[in-house]
């Protein structure tokens, strides 16, 4: 969950080049349509071919129903089928993200590119079942930059950015989230927290070009 500040400012930063320079954009793992952190950009993706793919996925959203279904370790879209690929905290729920990495690199056309977040130290969020679906899905997995960095390592570039740095971090595991809410405490959090590659972070997030 992003709470505004640097990481905000960076991830939409990012997201609008993807859809800016793309046309074709598949959301994979989500549990509907602009899910998580993507609906107050919803705009941005006027005009483009978004696609929502969820594993077994709830029609309960009305109009942010889902596209498709999709198992992301065996997708069954062609290859080059997509522009860009937006896949946020999903992998953690993946039994094998080798394969599910090779699934997107192979969707995604020469050029493509992705967009992608993972926790790192972060508590467990699954439901307790060994099913991928959103209603009784596991946890099995965190990612440091070294883990993503062997995930694509045949990307032509891969951008790896801490989704916050050591004392966001530690407000996070203390619940003081609603903290960071705040316009002067977010700014002071901002000015005196670098976040740095390697130092503790509840996340990290990947740009990428196939």
């Amino acid at each position: 969950m992003l709470t505004k500040g640097k990481r905000e400012a960076d991830f939409a930063k990012c997201l609008q080049l993807i859809v800016e320079t793309s046309q074709t954009i598949l959301d994979v793992g989500t549990s509907e349509r602009f899910a998580k952190n993507l609906r107050c950009y919803e705009p941005l993706f006027d005009g483009k071919n978004y696609i929502a793919a969820g594993y077994n996925p709830s029609m309960n959203f009305c109009k942010y129903n889902c596209d498709c279904h999709q198992d992301i370790e065996e997708m069954t879209f062609e290859n080059s089928s997509f522009d860009a690929v937006i896949c946020l905290d999903v992998l953690e729920h993946v039994i094998n993200p080798f394969q599910a990495v090779k699934q997107i690199k192979r969707v995604l056309r020469q050029g493509g590119k992705i967009l992608l977040t993972v926790p790192f130290l972060y508590g467990y969020h699954g439901k307790g079942s060994s099913s991928q679906s959103h209603d009784s899905y596991p946890d099995f997995w965190r990612f440091t930059h070294e883990g993503l960095q062997l995930l694509f390592n045949d990307f032509q570039t891969i951008e790896i950015t801490p989704l916050d740095g050591p004392i966001e971090f530690r407000l996070k595991q203390l619940y003081c989230t609603h903290f960071l809410k705040m316009p002067l405490f977010r700014g002071i959090v901002d000015a005196i927290d670098p976040r740095s590659i390697g130092k503790a972070t509840s996340g990290h997030m990947l740009f990428g070009i196939k």
